[in-house]
């Protein structure tokens, strides 16, 4: 009797707890409760995708180079009037959107459709690991019903507004260099930070060396000479980065 109880108990929990879960059995249903959000495959290898929320398609988020194509592909323009006007939250219009302050610097912003809070992304990498923090576990089944797109031909704003700057942070990680070509004006500064647990020599041939960066540590050039500049970490001669001096 007690075991017949038990199981009569259980199928009402399960039937319960069905009925709580959100109705996705259709595939526009899913996308528009997902739209902007970052999504963790919490039944793959951890995988995380970004759904764009022009399209409801998703984006491969798994490099800091993912990054820096969701802001050059995917990012919006925004002038700082406006961006000050939303004092940290933006409207409703524009949520899960990646914003650019194309009169600034090239900044971006992601705003999070949760809260409508504008997160910096920082640098590629930095910026990587704050959206994967914001991230949703999916399971297969649900992710499969999210199309899938790449990043091409889907910008909503000139990218010569925001990748010409007059300064630049590149970050030495333990993959290469993040991001690995940049193009800035004449006279532009550009910033290496050590974040590795060892010490860095950047080195260009005929161009400069910097010496050895400590682990933490930065060290900033300035780029008088228009030309294009490729460079290599000493210990490993393969791992190369590039600036372009306009």
């Amino acid at each position: 009797m007690k075991k017949l109880f038990f199981l009569g108990t259980l199928a009402i929990m399960i039937v319960l707890g069905m009925s709580s879960l959100p109705n996705f059995t259709k595939a526009n249903n899913l996308d528009s409760k997902l739209s902007g959000r970052v999504l963790l495959a919490v039944e793959s290898n951890g995988e995380t995708w970004y759904v764009n929320p022009v399209n409801q398609k998703r984006y491969p988020l798994k490099e800091s180079s993912d990054v820096l194509s969701i802001m050059k592909e995917l990012g919006l323009g925004i002038s700082n009037n406006d961006f000050d006007s939303f004092n940290g939250k933006a409207p409703l219009r524009l949520s899960g959107r990646i914003l650019l302050k194309v009169q600034g610097l090239g900044e971006a912003y992601y705003v999070n459709p949760v809260d409508l809070k504008m997160h910096y992304l920082s640098r590629p990498y930095q910026g990587l690991k704050l959206m994967q923090s914001l991230s949703l576990g999916i399971t297969n089944m649900n992710l499969a019903k999210i199309s899938v797109s790449n990043y091409e031909n889907v910008s909503m704003i000139n990218s010569d507004n925001v990748n010409i700057i007059d300064s630049g942070n590149v970050s030495i990680i333990n993959s290469g260099f993040d991001p690995i070509n940049l193009t800035v004006n004449k006279g532009a500064t550009i910033t290496w930070t050590n974040y590795t647990n060892s010490a860095k020599t950047v080195i260009s041939p005929n161009n400069f060396s910097f010496g050895e960066i400590a682990t933490g540590r930065t060290y900033d050039s300035v780029f008088n000479t228009v030309g294009t500049y490729h460079y290599y970490s000493s210990d490993n001669t393969g791992l190369t980065g590039t600036i372009i001096v306009k």
